[in-house]
């Protein structure tokens, strides 16, 4: 049974599919050590935002396969759980994430004691304990939870799960709750926030489930500490075209870069808008360009950045370039990460022109949400390749495997991940690496652009 349940967790169907054979006790022993050492599952993430509307963390979870079925409470499938995800996790190199970002691992209490635990990384990382009603809240638990705490580690748990009063220690010790506000049902939240509180005061609430920014913003005056849920990158209010001046103008520039425009035509356009250029000056003496001298200069800048990196830099700036909207900063991270991600899946496989052009159909296939656009008004006012437009509008071409690969990273299922894995060459046991680098990337780039 354990080897089966490896099949599920790991995405590969012929164990998942296999039927259990009956073998002697002794055989069947040595099996379960090699059994977490199979290929890894993909990760999936889901950004958690501070009170600023900016990406504050991230929690991680093991992505399921389309036709896993298993009891997730059984002590074994927990244990294969928790080990598979913690060492996905040490593979990616988690430790680089947290000295910028919280991490919120779940975790079954019993695994606090796995051995990797030890040398687990304590600033930034979250354990959030899966908790249920035969889980045992006893004194070597909290005795545990209170040692990892005095090294550093916090804690989490769901709001359901901890009101049964043989929680309530637990709840004391606990840094986080969660708790589900996707009924939006206002009275029931503020009821169970005052009966967490009675308990244990202090807490830092998470909202998970926020579907919209209605329900952010009610979350918010409830004074709640992190938000969760499809409200960053859902696609609402996406009515009449309207575009600001500067988007306009940064388009415009997109425009010309694209139809080979000479350096002097281009600056005399950035000299019409000091605020661009100051931005431009900015993003080429920032510290990720590594020049050794200051540039002054804005033909000089162009010259430094060259067509394809200002090309890049402008699309970027189409996030942050109108006026200043709630969640782009959040929105503009996950572009950059999707965008990223599939521009480092394409590999040696494509022309570093296209590996370029992947990068820009991963931005702007969020661009509608940033610009409260439809795509196709969007995609009339600027000239893209025909290969970016076909992979973000009828995810066709020789781009479009790459960014379909890119946001399943955002979702929850297993056998796309291995299908486009499978169209593009790359192992599936690659993409958890090329994904933690981009979070990597991303937090450094969106803080210079």
């Amino acid at each position: 049974m354990l080897n089966r349940l490896v099949g599920m967790l790991s995405g590969n169907k012929e164990e998942a599919a296999a039927p259990s054979r009956e073998a002697p006790a002794a055989a069947a022993a040595p099996a379960k050590p090699a059994a977490a050492k199979k290929a890894p599952s993909v990760m999936r993430r889901e950004a958690m935002l501070g009170r600023d509307q900016r990406v504050a963390g991230y929690t991680f979870m093991l992505r399921r396969a389309a036709d896993e079925q298993h009891d997730e409470t059984l002590p074994d499938v927990k244990r294969l759980y928790d080990e598979t995800l913690l060492g996905n996790l040490q593979r990616m190199d988690i430790a680089r994430l947290l000295g910028q970002r919280l991490a919120f691992v779940p975790l079954a209490p019993a695994s606090l004691n796995h051995p990797l635990i030890e040398s687990w990384p304590a600033a930034g990382t979250v354990w959030l304990l899966n908790l249920d009603a035969r889980t045992a809240i006893d004194a070597a638990l909290l005795a545990r939870v209170e040692e990892l705490k005095s090294r550093g580690f916090s804690f989490a748990v769901q709001a359901d799960a901890v009101m049964r009063p043989e929680c309530h220690a637990l709840l004391q010790l606990a840094d986080h709750v969660l708790m589900d506000v996707s009924s939006e049902d206002i009275p029931a939240i503020t009821s169970q926030i005052a009966a967490v509180s009675k308990v244990a005061a202090n807490k830092r609430f998470v909202a998970t489930g926020v579907q919209t920014l209605e329900a952010f913003h009610m979350c918010h005056k409830l004074q709640m500490a992190l938000f969760m849920g499809p409200f960053i990158t859902r696609r609402e209010n996406l009515g009449t075209p309207a575009m600001g001046p500067s988007r306009a103008k940064v388009l415009d520039l997109m425009n010309r870069v694209r139809t080979g425009a000479e350096q002097p035509e281009l600056a005399a356009q950035f000299r019409h808008d000091p605020a661009l250029s100051v931005r431009l000056l900015r993003y080429v003496n920032s510290p990720g360009m590594g020049l050794m001298n200051k540039i002054g200069g804005i033909e000089q800048a162009l010259m430094v950045m060259g067509q394809d990196k200002l090309y890049r830099w402008l699309t970027l700036i189409l996030f942050t370039g109108g006026q200043a909207q709630e969640l782009d900063s959040a929105v503009l991270e996950n572009a950059l990460v999707r965008g990223r991600v599939a521009e480092q899946l394409a590999g040696r496989a494509l022309f570093a022109k296209a590996r370029d052009e992947i990068f820009v159909a991963g931005l702007f296939s969020l661009l509608d949400v940033v610009m409260h656009m439809p795509m196709e008004a969007i995609l009339k006012q600027i000239s893209l390749p025909a290969e970016i437009t076909e992979a973000i509008v009828s995810q066709r071409g020789p781009y479009a495997p790459y960014l379909a690969l890119a946001i399943a990273c955002e979702q929850d299922d297993q056998s796309s991940i291995e299908a486009l894995a499978k169209q593009i060459g790359r192992d599936v046991a690659d993409i958890n690496g090329v994904h933690m680098d981009a979070l990597l990337w991303a937090q450094e780039l969106s803080a210079d652009v």
